[in-house]
């Protein structure tokens, strides 16, 4: 009996399936590459995810990896950023706003996140942690309440702006805003109950915020509005300056993370903004008039339809 047939298919087989178990291979290695590179430099956390790709049961060695993946490069890298404390999260579109969850965590946790704005970068903090608005202070340095602006509130839509302050119910107000925001304008409004007592009372900045008013900003950034609306709260700002003793504002996310990057706990790098910053409009003149305290990227033309 002829039993080459059988042993032709038999072949054939086996070929097949060392081709499967190397494509498999492939897609393992290729899948791991893509994690790697897409993982930002970011401490622990990252690492513990880049460790659990690993089976504990594979026998690897460096020749199983491309010279990008060397393990004591590897090593190494793991070495550098844990002298790091801040985490920096790289979001560059919308495919990327799963990675500020960890930060929205840390904000409620009373953590310091830095954040771009249109405009440059800024602090933030949970409008309820007295502990992180303090924080904020500490790291600019801001100790003369009669030199040292305020902080202004981050907000994602303008009903949450009337939730915190009392100078959006009259149609004008609200038309105002609805035309200008999201946009680079802070409005300064008076605040409502709803605003914790520190910020409008703080022990050390009662003089800065004596009648009770807060600056509200609706970036166009949307960073920034997917992060609040995961948040579901507004939250403190105070623009980064490019170092602690400058008053340039820092618009480089590179920058910003080596400068910055020992005093807080998250860093949101969203590569270049511009240096301009927003216009300032204060709203709480009891006739009804607004008052430009600074010409920023906000154009003034929108403002002409307001009352005077």
């Amino acid at each position: 009996m002829d039993h080459r047939p059988v042993s032709i298919l038999s072949f054939l087989f086996a070929c097949f399936l060392s081709i499967k178990l190397v494509s498999y291979s492939l897609d393992g290695h290729n899948y791991v590459q893509q994690r790697y590179y897409s993982m930002p430099q970011t401490g622990k956390s990252h690492i513990n995810g880049f460790r659990s790709l690993l089976s504990p049961h594979a026998k690897l060695s460096n020749r199983g990896f491309s010279p990008a993946l060397n393990l004591e490069k590897f090593r190494n890298r793991v070495t550098s950023t844990q002298a790091r404390r801040a985490q920096v999260l790289e979001v560059e579109g919308e495919w990327d706003y799963w990675k500020l969850s960890d930060a929205v965590k840390s904000v409620k946790a009373g953590g310091i996140v830095i954040l771009p704005t249109e405009s440059c970068y800024t602090f933030i903090a949970d409008v309820n942690s007295r502990d992180a608005i303090q924080k904020i202070y500490t790291i600019k340095d801001m100790k003369d309440p009669l030199t040292s602006k305020p902080l202004s509130l981050l907000c994602h839509s303008i009903s949450q702006i009337s939730e915190y302050t009392t100078g959006v119910q009259s149609r004008s107000a609200f038309k105002l805003l609805k035309d200008t925001l999201p946009g680079p304008y802070t409005f300064i409004l008076p605040a409502s109950n709803k605003l914790p007592r520190l910020v409008v009372e703080h022990k050390e900045h009662k003089k800065v915020w004596r009648r009770k008013e807060i600056g509200v900003r609706i970036p166009n950034e949307p960073i920034v509005i997917e992060l609040l609306k995961q948040l579901d709260s507004p939250v403190l700002c105070s623009s980064v300056p490019t170092s602690r003793d400058s008053k340039i504002l820092a618009t480089d996310g590179q920058h910003v993370t080596e400068v910055w990057s020992h005093c807080v706990d998250f860093i949101i790098d969203a590569g270049e903004r511009n240096s301009e910053p927003s216009t300032v409009v204060d709203m709480t003149d009891e006739d009804g008039s607004i008052k430009i305290i600074r010409e920023g990227a906000g154009k003034l033309d929108a403002l002409k339809s307001y009352p005077k």
